[in-house]
């Protein structure tokens, strides 16, 4: 048994001491896998310090077997050694060197890993996949606690961490007893580093700069550096760290709004269900990103028996955001000719020349400034050789507050005189539009849409976590530790919505009644350029554009209001509102969410040997009780009527509000097993069996009720405050030979026996004499998801100087599930599928020599269902996206290296469609990034 930890142990010092960055990822690495190897749980690791004698020891040992093991090499070196002493199924990434991650994006790097894929936009990936299970069945902690989040659900978004921050990410795909429940997928453990990963004084930094060819030649800043000190004998040290990142970024895209069905017995009777598209929509958004962060560590050893770590992390992402898009709003009434193809799909319609379909220029303002914080203090005392005690508490605050500084606006004109004309371009194109009007004419414009205020709610998230583990060490016997713990999490989220007023922001100007003079909005014609590469066919490339500030301004003039069927009604609503369209908060989009849960586990790690076989067994309980208490605002509704100007809209008003609450409550007992086998040094078989929940999503547990009044499709949603967590049996095996020090293969093959799925059911209803689809979250279905990954690195060290430089680093996922079905049969029957499963695969070729370090990588994902009920309530995929990056550093010597980053070379694009690939929804352009910079260490 002794043998066996120490080997271990060796291993670890021996890949710090071959890495470039020695001194800060290979101790590191060495806490993390001791902890686990003795406990089965790195998620912890990130509290616990290194053996720094060990580091020193080896601190000028470069060479591996005579390969020489820097940079990239050294990050894939790492994750293979983390792999392989963990007990469970476990996959990283590292930073080669301090501030020095793979890719510019935390989830970008994560996506290398078997079975993580990324969901992208915007030109960056901003939530993963893990095992085809969606980001909300994802855990992710940092540094071995839960951060807090500004999203609106369980989702983490990876954009708001710079990944010049992390140290390692660690991907476990079983569960152990002493791991945060939470992730049915897998949990993610972001690591930063700390001080004690560093012998004496370190600094590095790096300086460069990042084209988004989206926004042609501008390039903008990328800073970040790192400064850091521990004394000679390793019982003090500091850490801190800093990022500054600007970047531009435009996305085009071409929109259908989703396909709705419709009945069109005025054209011809037997046309009862023929499905077309809500809109027709192209669109430019420009971002204007800021990330800004700092972080701080201390790691303090007062007395020999006591180790104290304090560390801090504060991060914002800014985002200026201005959407401008031309649109063509299906109104299905005009049409007065259909012809409608295979499974009921609209090919050809013309519409009439009463102008009841409309040229809209569209533009929204959706600022997001999300702030996080995270504060954590861990206190270890050894009580004597063999037992020790840690106390960890920390706090994290997250919050995003924009929804009153952003708009969204429709200026239009009517298609009179003209017989608009929709064409469905197939499986390979979006549609397009003919014989509507000039949208570049200024001169007949109409006010529709006047709203300030988001659709995005303010969002503000704390988390506050206490966390008790004791631990004991058996010097002899088959058991080798126990491990005990108690845990508490409190967190409440409150989301609230700004708007203007609906009564007067929409419903009294919708339906183009008031013209608007080109010179009072600042009306002119703007250039776009060709959306997406041209996907629907003719869509124009300018339409005009205008100043939103100056359209506000307009709209409250009697110039504007005295063309309102009742102005004096109008100029009421104005004054009350202190005297423009001022967005106040919506008490109907009002929810705080309060979930508190407590668990408390007991785990046990056995060993021994099976002939000259060692192996390690890890046993553990884990039970948790979570407590709901969810609050909004009642606001009845009391009339509701037609709007004359708008017929595909209503006018609603709202009674007296009143507060309303709904509560929680359930508990679980979560087992787990882990085994691991020494087959031989170099052939590792595992075996896994646990049970893990996904608690529910946040908006779904919300007690707030909402509406939409278009009489087309009339809706009502609600949240469920009871709903129990996704439950999962799951069970893992896998075989590794590590044949190589850089090299190896792998295959793990997993199943999972889902329960409690939320299921969006819709129901019809009634309400003051209008139809209404009731649609509201319960626990309905099950599943069972399987797959395997394969994973084969390999460095060509035989190959003649300079090819044993070359190597491959390639995996692939499979993934099915039971409840597998197409889009098809889930719209037409309403059968249960689970979004996000497919597979997905990547292959990199690298060639690291010398001072070169060059990688090309290709990330390859399935078209998977995204949702299954998208826009318009129909279920929508993502087609398969295929996408290829590449890195090169170039070390001037052993303090000064050059970069170039491309992401995207590609330059492909986004595709969507809904239930038939003849029913193409979206289709989404963002062009590739390049980064080049300077990174400077000093030691």
């Amino acid at each position: 048994m002794q043998t066996r930890k120490l080997t271990v142990g060796i291993r670890s010092a021996l890949l710090c001491a071959v890495g470039a960055a020695c001194g800060l990822a290979g101790t590191d690495l060495y806490a993390q896998t001791a902890t686990s190897d003795a406990a089965g749980a790195p998620a912890a690791s990130a509290t616990q310090g290194g053996d720094a004698a060990s580091t020193d020891a080896q601190k000028n040992v470069k060479n591996l077997n005579a390969v020489q093991v820097t940079g990239q090499l050294e990050s894939l070196l790492r994750a293979q050694e983390t792999k392989r002493d963990d007990i469970g199924v476990v996959d990283s990434v590292s930073a080669a060197e301090a501030g020095q991650f793979p890719d510019q994006n935390v989830a970008d790097a994560l996506q290398r890993v078997p079975g993580v894929s990324v969901n992208r936009g915007g030109g960056e990936s901003s939530q993963i996949t893990v095992r085809g299970f969606g980001p909300q069945f994802v855990n992710v902690l940092v540094n071995g606690r839960d951060m807090a989040s500004s999203s609106t659900d369980r989702a983490f978004d990876f954009d708001v961490l710079p990944v010049e921050l992390l140290q390692q990410a660690v991907v476990h795909k079983t569960g152990t007893a002493d791991l945060d429940e939470g992730g049915i997928g897998g949990t993610v453990n972001l690591v930063t580093a700390q001080p004690f990963d560093f012998n004496g004084f370190h600094a590095s930094a790096s300086a460069g700069g990042v084209n988004d060819d989206s926004v042609g030649g501008k390039v903008t800043p990328k800073v970040s550096g790192i400064i850091g000190d521990t004394n000679a004998d390793h019982t003090f040290g500091w850490l801190v760290s800093a990022v500054y990142y600007k970047r531009d970024h435009s996305t085009q895209s071409v929109d259908t709004s989703g396909w709705m069905h419709m009945g069109f017995p005025w054209v011809n009777p037997n046309y009862t269900d023929v499905y077309l598209p809500q809109s027709l929509q192209g669109s430019v958004t420009d971002e204007k990103r800021t990330r800004r962060a700092l972080s701080g560590a201390i790691d303090w050893k007062p007395i020999d028996d006591l180790a104290v770590k304090l560390d801090g992390l504060y991060s914002e992402y800014k985002v200026d955001y201005s959407y401008n898009a031309f649109g063509l709003y299906t109104n299905p009434y005009v049409i007065d000719s259909i012809t409608p193809g295979a499974n009921n799909t609209a090919q050809h319609f013309s519409e009439n020349a009463t102008g009841g379909m409309s040229n809209d220029y569209i533009k929204e303002g959706n600022p997001r400034d999300s702030k996080n914080l995270q504060f954590g203090a861990n206190l270890n005392y050894q009580i004597d050789k063999d037992t020790q005690i840690d106390l960890d508490s920390s706090v994290s605050r997250a919050w995003n507050k924009q929804s009153a500084n952003g708009y969204f606006v429709v200026i239009g004109t009517r298609n009179l005189g003209v017989n608009p004309t929709w064409t469905n371009n197939g499986d390979s194109q979006l549609p397009s539009y003919t014989d509507f009007v000039s949208p570049t004419n200024v001169n007949d414009l109409h006010a529709h849409v006047t709203n300030q205020g988001t659709q995005s709610p303010n969002v503000s998230n704390d988390i506050f976590e206490n966390r008790l583990h004791l631990s004991h060490t058996f010097q002899e016997g088959v058991l080798s530790r126990l491990d005990f713990g108690v845990e508490q999490s409190s967190q409440t989220k409150m989301m609230d919505t700004y708007n203007t007023p609906n009564s007067f922001g929409c419903a009294e100007y919708c339906g183009y009644v008031a013209t608007i003079p080109a010179s009072a909005i600042g009306a002119h014609v703007q250039n776009f350029g060709s959306l997406v590469g041209g996907v629907s066919p003719g869509f124009p490339g300018q339409w005009i554009d205008y100043d939103v500030n100056k359209l506000f301004a307009y709209l409250a003039t009697p110039a504007a209001y005295n063309q309102l069927p009742n102005p004096d009604a109008f100029k009421a609503q104005l004054d009350a509102n202190g005297g423009g369209f001022t967005a106040i908060p919506d008490p109907q989009k009002y929810s705080r969410i309060h979930e508190l849960v407590r668990a408390a586990y007991v785990m046990g790690t056995l060993d021994g040997n099976m002939g000259e076989m060692p192996w390690e067994l890890n046993l553990g309980v884990r039970y948790t009780k979570t407590d709901t208490t969810s609050e909004a605002y009642s606001v009845p509704l009391v009339s509701l009527v037609v709007n004359p100007n708008d017929p595909t809209n209503a006018i609603p008003t709202y009674g007296a509000i009143s507060p309303i609450s709904a509560h929680g409550s359930y508990n679980n007992w979560l087992p787990s097993a882990n085994f691991r086998l020494n087959l031989r040094d170099d052939l590792i078989f595992r075996a896994a069996a646990s049970k893990t929940l996904t608690r529910p999503d946040l908006s779904n547990l919300s007690a707030a009720v909402g509406y939409d009044f278009r009489p087309t499709d009339q809706t009502i949603t609600k949240g469920n405050a009871e709903l129990k967590p996704y439950l999962s049996k799951n069970f893992d095996m896998g075989l590794e030979w590590y044949f190589a020090d850089t090299s190896y293969v792998a295959l793990d093959g997993f199943y999972k026996k889902v329960d409690n799925f939320s299921t969006l059911v819709t129901s019809t209803t009634s309400l003051l004499g209008f139809p209404f689809l009731l649609t509201e979250p319960v626990n309905l279905n099950s599943a069972t998801i399987k797959g395997a990954e394969f994973t084969f690195n390999y460095q060509f060290t035989h190959l003649p100087s300079p090819f044993d430089g070359l190597g491959v680093a390639t995996n692939y996922t499979y993934v099915t599930s039971s409840a597998s079905a197409s889009a098809s049969q889930i719209s037409t029957t309403g059968k249960f599928a689970i979004p996000g499963i497919g597979n997905s695969s990547n292959a990199s070729l690298f060639y690291t020599k010398g001072p070169v370090e060059l990688r090309l990588a290709y990330n390859w994902r399935q078209a998977y269902l995204s949702s299954i009920a998208g826009a318009q309530g129909q279920p929508t995929t993502v087609k398969a996206y295929g996408q290829l990056d590449f890195s090169g550093n170039y070390h001037l010597n052993k303090n000064v290296s050059f970069y170039l980053q491309a992401t995207n070379l590609n330059n492909e694009k986004i595709y969507q469609y809904q239930v038939y690939l003849d029913r193409e929804s979206y289709a989404e352009a963002d062009g590739r990034t390049i980064s080049a910079g300077v990174h400077i260490d000093w030691n």
